[in-house]
């Protein structure tokens, strides 16, 4: 069993959490936190929707340090609601600066990854759990155990540390980790079964459909029907669309100064920022799961 001690010498001991398959970790909310840096949120962000299980440590601005003495007046909201972007062509600096991110790819086993992926992230960060101020996780779209995963051990962890867990759409942080768009961008990620999970969001970073379930020779009619005839692809699934979408520019993907728990946490930046309740941790499943309660057994002789 691993200890997580706070940053005093005396703490109080929370309890244990035991998140997945992982070995339980004791918490214990130490003494009350050093006055340096306290003007910026820490969070702690986990996404299990595709293969790759993302966990990083991220700091977020308070609105009066995105205030330069010479405010650029083109400084709006990002997509649904983020802070600290301005439009596409005119680029300010973002609200959140990543501490750390460590990830790794196996789809069969976001339960034992997840955990060890996070104490690393906030080893690297030198912070300890009882520092996080909130917790941001993927809901997904993905499949039905992976986003399991991700949101029970992001609750877990919320109830033990007594603080807010924000849930956000991972296509929405996907694209937030897309430098300006020059049209259309189209999110894609892996659904299995031969199927792709699209989410689509225009020029100035809102959502204009999805995310949805679909066949990728579906899509260029999907987004004829949206008025779309090209679009910027990015996102791990976007292999999936090559010679069936006509990209609008070479496939950006996701710039290395832009990791995803970054667009995790950007895009929950408004409820994090102005205390909002959060709401229910509702995954994005989009279809059922292939396991599926047996029915009435039925006799052999017909009766």
């Amino acid at each position: 069993m691993q200890v997580i001690p706070g940053p005093g010498a005396q703490g109080e001991f929370i309890g244990l959490v035991s998140p997945g398959r992982c070995s339980p970790i004791a918490l214990v909310r130490g003494a009350s936190r050093p006055s340096v840096g306290w003007s910026l949120v820490l969070v702690l962000a986990l996404d299990t929707s595709t293969p790759t299980v993302t966990a990083g440590v991220v700091s977020l601005r308070q609105p009066h340090e995105l205030v330069s003495p010479d405010p650029d007046p083109d400084l709006t909201a990002g997509p649904n609601g983020s802070l600290g972007l301005a439009a596409a062509d005119s680029p300010s600096p973002r609200p959140i600066t990543v501490l750390a991110e460590h990830t790794v790819t196996d789809p069969y086993a976001h339960a034992e990854r997840l955990m060890p992926l996070a104490r690393a992230a906030l080893a690297e960060s030198q912070h300890l759990l009882p520092d996080l101020d909130a917790i941001v996780v993927g809901l997904g779209p993905g499949p039905f155990t992976g986003l399991r995963v991700g949101i029970a051990t992001a609750a877990a962890l919320g109830d033990a540390l007594d603080i807010p867990v924000h849930g956000v759409p991972s296509h929405d942080a996907l694209a937030r980790c897309v430098g300006p768009l020059a049209d259309v961008l189209l999110v894609v990620t892996d659904a299995r079964r031969r199927e792709v999970y699209l989410s689509a969001y225009g020029r100035d970073g809102r959502r204009l459909f999805g995310p949805l379930v679909a066949r990728p020779a579906a899509v260029p009619e999907l987004l004829a029907g949206h008025g779309v005839a090209r679009a910027q692809l990015a996102g791990p699934g976007a292999p999936l669309l090559d010679g069936i979408v006509d990209p609008a520019v070479a496939r950006p993907g996701a710039a290395p100064g832009d990791p995803l728990s970054g667009g995790l946490v950007e895009r929950a930046a408004v409820a994090l920022l102005t205390g909002a309740v959060p709401g229910p941790l509702t995954p994005l499943y989009l279809r059922r799961p292939d396991a599926t309660e047996p029915g009435a057994r039925r006799s052999v002789l017909g009766r």
